[in-house]
C-alpha cells in the first residue's frame, strides 16, 4: 500500500513538469495563420500609404477663382449681351471690333393701340356706303385702305382697352355691331451678342471689349443663352 502510494505521487510529478514544459513551448513559437498570404497592416503603418484630405492638392488660401471662370461654365445663365442699338449700322461697327460677337435683332411692341371698328366689309364701295350712313347720323369715322382690317370702318382709336370698350358699348346700343381689336406698334431695335464659351481668355477679352461701347443707352448684361437665341439673328 505504501508503495501504491509512492507511485502515484511519482506520477503526478512527472505530469506536472511534463505540462509546465508544453506551457512554455507553446508561449514562445511563432504562430503562422494562412501562409501565402499578404499580412494585414494599419494604413498609418504602411509607408506611403493613403494621404490625409489636407494633404491633397491643396489650393492656397490668397487664391481666388475668378467670377469668369465659374461663369464662363454656365451656359444658362452667361451668355453677354450689349444693346439696344437704335441702328444696324452701329451695330455692326462696333461688332467688326469684338472677336466671335453675333448679331441680333429683337422685334418689340414700342405701343399698343385699341381700335373700335366696324366691319371689314367685302369691298372699299360697300365700306363707303355704311360710312357716309354714320355720317348722316354724326358718326365720326374712317375707312381703313390697307392691312388685316383692309375695308373695315374705324369709329375710334384709343390708347386703353377700358376706354375703348365703353365706347363700342354705346355704339352697341344704337345697334352697331362693332368690335375692338388691340393693335400693336411694332419696331426693331438691335444687340451684339458673345455666346461662345469654350475659352476663359476669349470669354475675358469679349467682355472687356463690350464694357468700351457701354453708355446710356446701351447696357451690358448676362442673359440666358436660350433667351439670347430666340432673338432673330442678322443676316
Amino acid at each position: 500500500m505504501r508503495w501504491f502510494f509512492l507511485l502515484l505521487l511519482a506520477i503526478n510529478v512527472v505530469f506536472y513538469i511534463s505540462h509546465r514544459s508544453d506551457a512554455r513551448s507553446l508561449a514562445t513559437a511563432p504562430i503562422s495563420v494562412n501562409e501565402g498570404r499578404h499580412d494585414i497592416s494599419l494604413l498609418s503603418e504602411v509607408g506611403g500609404g493613403i494621404k490625409e484630405k489636407s494633404d491633397i492638392e491643396k489650393i492656397p488660401e490668397s487664391a481666388v477663382l475668378p467670377e469668369v471662370v465659374v461663369s464662363a461654365l454656365n451656359v444658362e445663365s452667361d451668355c453677354l449681351l450689349l444693346g439696344p442699338y437704335k441702328s444696324r449700322d452701329e451695330l455692326q461697327r462696333d461688332a467688326a471690333l469684338v472677336d466671335g460677337a453675333q448679331e441680333f435683332v429683337e422685334i418689340y411692341e414700342r405701343g399698343v393701340d385699341f381700335w373700335v371698328y366696324l366691319g371689314p366689309y367685302r369691298s372699299f364701295d360697300a365700306a363707303a356706303k355704311m360710312s357716309a350712313e354714320l355720317r348722316v347720323k354724326r358718326v365720326d369715322n374712317f375707312i381703313i385702305r390697307s392691312g388685316e382690317l383692309q375695308n373695315a370702318i374705324s369709329l375710334g382709336v384709343f390708347t386703353t382697352e377700358e376706354r375703348a370698350e365703353i365706347h363700342a358699348k354705346g355704339l352697341r346700343k344704337k345697334k352697331y355691331d362693332v368690335a375692338v381689336k388691340r393693335v400693336a406698334k411694332e419696331t426693331e431695335r438691335y444687340w451684339m451678342a458673345y455666346t461662345r464659351l469654350d475659352s476663359v481668355d476669349d470669354y475675358r477679352s469679349a467682355k472687356q471689349a463690350m464694357e468700351k461701347n457701354v453708355d446710356n443707352n446701351k447696357r451690358l448684361e448676362k442673359k440666358s443663352c436660350n433667351l439670347i437665341a430666340s432673338y432673330r439673328e442678322l443676316d
